[in-house]
């Protein structure tokens, strides 16, 4: 009993902690009185937190209010440039690395492409990347967050399936916590993109929004009723195992014609090397990334855009029977298939036409992720989400409490 006593209470000093940053991070400048008011917190309590994050540096005095004719009240605001904190995406052989200030401010960037060599040790190599790119002075790392197109248990930070790697049960998260000594925050790169447009993006204005990301599986990130759809289990929003073609091709899962055998990117270009050596169109190059594979579509070449246009058909089949189950306001595309998107929107348009009944379509807005060409922002938004509910908070007050 004591135990769960102990752990109400602490669970409640993270989140009244989380409220004042909250707060300050919507308003920019508040008071003392200003805070007990918004976040309906007692005076003292109000005044015990602002004291300890003003002795962690990372509040701080920026004048005084002038409102009234009572005793003139200190303003504070958060301490932007106190702590910094790295952002990546993993992808297929490569890794985008942002640093940001709390503000989200990008301070540096670069990707780092993985050599053959580097990918037979893929962790290692990971690490050597980051202590390569971080600075060597002047740097207070607050966290690591980093989101992959895979499988992830959230809270471990344990990878369950890397697939552009085959990995498995990958210690990423406990890895590089032990390496850096910061908090690790691993996350499913769907589930990241999806906060991304709820908080900053397309959909933040959307009580129902559905995000669907083709890269090298189908993920699905859902927003509804203003509520992320989330789990503890790693493979929720995984429809990558759809069965599309009974008779298709034989998936790693040990199915057949899943929907990751037709519609991601490395079946589209195989399907384009296939269909170029049967149609004899030796004037085209031997093998396109699904990019090359776009451009070619939008510039007019047919074999492209019919590949497009089959895509779009069995793509819509997974996305009907999400809009016929959540009847979203907004579906948001991800992945680089939708460089090609004024060709691939309307064909999709055109497909879910003919499956669902009109009610279903009169709302639905088809859109482009907004963070596709900015992969290190939707990361962020794990942090800003772990300041504002306190958890990162408490870690960075005690760290700076023991150093």
């Amino acid at each position: 009993m004591n135990e769960i006593v102990k752990g109400s209470i602490d669970l409640i000093r993270q989140l009244n902690y989380g409220l004042v940053y909250a707060s300050l991070e919507e308003h920019k400048e508040l008071s003392r009185t200003d805070l007990s008011r918004l976040t309906g917190l007692s005076p003292a309590s109000i005044t015990k937190i602002t004291r300890e994050l003003l002795d962690g540096g990372l509040v701080v005095t920026c004048g005084e209010s002038s409102v009234g004719r009572g005793r003139r009240q200190t303003l504070l605001r958060i301490n932007e440039r106190r702590f910094q904190f790295l952002s990546m995406r993993l992808g297929r052989g490569y890794v985008d690395m942002a640093l940001f200030d709390l503000a989200g401010r990008s301070l540096a960037r670069h990707r780092h492409v993985f050599s053959e060599g580097e990918r037979a040790d893929l962790l290692a190599s990971l690490v050597r990347a980051i202590e390569g790119f971080l600075p060597k002075k002047a740097l207070r790392l607050a966290c690591i967050a980093l989101c992959l197109p895979g499988q992830v248990e959230r809270h471990s930070g344990m990878v369950k399936h890397f697939p552009f790697y085959d990995l498995r049960n990958w210690p990423l998260g406990p890895t590089l916590q032990e390496a850096f000594a910061v908090p690790v925050l691993v996350s499913g790169d769907v589930r990241t993109w999806i906060q991304a447009e709820r908080e900053w993006g397309a959909a933040k204005n959307c009580a129902d929004a559905v995000l669907v990301f083709v890269h090298n599986d189908i993920g699905v990130g859902m927003v509804v009723n203003g509520q992320l759809i989330e789990s503890e289990n790693a493979l929720l929003g995984d429809l990558s195992h759809l069965q599309l073609e009974p008779y298709g091709q034989r998936c790693y899962c040990g199915g057949f014609g899943c929907a990751c055998t037709l519609v991601t990117n490395q079946a589209l270009e195989a399907q384009y090397r296939d269909l170029r050596e049967r149609m004899q169109e030796h004037d085209l190059p031997e093998s396109v990334t699904i990019r090359e594979l776009c451009e070619l579509a939008l510039a007019g070449n047919s074999l492209c855009q019919d590949i497009l246009h089959q895509a779009a058909g069995r793509l819509s089949r997974v996305l009907s029977n999400l809009i016929c189950l959540l009847n979203p306001g907004k579906l948001l595309l991800g992945g680089e298939i939708t460089r090609a998107d004024r060709l691939l929107f309307p064909m999709l348009h055109q497909s879910l036409a003919s499956q669902l009944p009109a009610e279903y379509l009169v709302r639905l807005q088809i859109e482009s992720t907004h963070f596709y060409e900015d992969p290190t922002k939707p990361t962020s938004v794990q942090v800003h989400k772990a300041l504002r509910d306190g958890s990162l908070l408490l870690d960075l007050l005690r760290g700076d409490k023991e150093a």
